[in-house]
């Protein structure tokens, strides 16, 4: 697969885990972050061709490339036991997230940034219904991607009573959430639920959350973009277990 852009691609080299197979430039070596790019790349002994920039638009149309293109190989993911037991190494009340069929990528990119800004543990995604974790994913990310636990699932119901099993509170984020979310506590080991742009959380789903919780809203437009109100939980997330309780 390809991944693009100058933040992305540091990123990735940074963290080492995905194989290069070459990385490709245009536009010079002496622009904003290429030099890390270029030294990143030698010390790891990776392959770097410069080509004119129509060389790379033919590799990817018409996505803000910034003048560089990766090589690489797919991003790895974990089993469900793995990712929960690296949450649990992280802190003893992680907070890992479950997405019910976001199926934008540029959505689900800026999901994954927010979850790893703000000290999310792990993603779970569906392996249908659901967009995977293409370029323009990694791209949205800026990077963070290469850093956040992810898992593939078939079934979301059952996972959800894997992790309850495993102690963690099954949290959605719905309109019809009686709760706000900043009464809300997060307390113990969270799974937080959050549902797909066009139809929010399935029913099936919701029966089996332990609370819904909405965020308060007062202006004309009663909705969120799913990637906004994932932020503004997550941020709660945070608010709460740092600054409340110090």
């Amino acid at each position: 697969m390809i991944i693009y852009g100058i933040n992305p691609i540091i990123e990735a080299l940074r963290a080492g885990e995905r194989r290069f197979v070459r990385i490709i430039l245009s536009g010079g070596r002496d622009r904003k972050g290429i030099k890390e790019i270029i030294h990143l790349a030698q010390e790891r002994g990776i392959r770097i061709d410069e080509k004119v920039v129509g060389d790379i638009d033919k590799i990817c149309g018409s996505l803000p490339h910034q003048g560089v293109v990766g090589i690489v190989s797919e991003k790895e993911v974990v089993s469900l036991d793995e990712l929960i037991d690296l949450s649990f190494k992280e802190e003893r009340e992680p907070t890992i997230v479950i997405l019910d069929g976001v199926e934008d990528p540029r959505n689900l990119g800026s999901i994954i940034r927010s979850a790893e800004v703000f000290g999310m543990r792990g993603v779970i995604i569906p392996k249908d219904r659901s967009v995977g974790l293409t370029a323009t994913v990694a791209k949205a990310s800026a990077g963070a991607l290469e850093y956040i636990p992810i898992t593939k699932v078939t079934n979301i119901a059952q996972v959800i009573e894997v992790l309850k099993r495993r102690g963690f509170w099954v949290v959605g984020i719905d309109m019809k959430g009686e709760t706000k979310s900043y009464s809300f506590r997060f307390e113990g080991p969270i799974a937080l639920v959050i549902g797909g742009e066009s139809r929010g959380i399935r029913r099936l789903v919701e029966r089996r959350c332990d609370f819904l919780i909405s965020i308060p809203m007062i202006g004309r437009i009663n909705s969120l973009n799913v990637a906004v109100a994932s932020a503004i939980i997550f941020y709660e997330i945070l608010r709460q277990r740092t600054v409340e309780r110090g």
